[in-house]
């Protein structure tokens, strides 16, 4: 997994941006707050951290977060 360009990004119900690789098949949801403009992982994929594991959530964290942008989530 070297960038981003591995990853699935699906956007769910408006709400949820779902990062996903195929070769590890690590998964995280990024919630958008109604009231705030921020991202809320909502599972835990944070335990038992492994190096392939935080590399994953740092490249997800980058992929949700442009997504929201491009979909107006989140303003500066």
């Amino acid at each position: 997994m070297s960038d981003t360009a591995d990853l699935t990004v699906r956007v769910l119900d408006d709400r949820d941006i779902v990062i996903r690789t195929a070769d590890t098949g690590f998964e995280v949801t990024y919630r958008k707050d109604g009231y705030f403009p921020m991202l809320i992982a909502t599972d835990g994929m944070r335990d038992d951290l492994t190096p392939s594991k935080v590399k994953f959530l740092a490249q997800a964290w980058k992929a949700a977060y442009k997504t929201a942008r491009t979909l107006g989530w989140l303003k500066s």
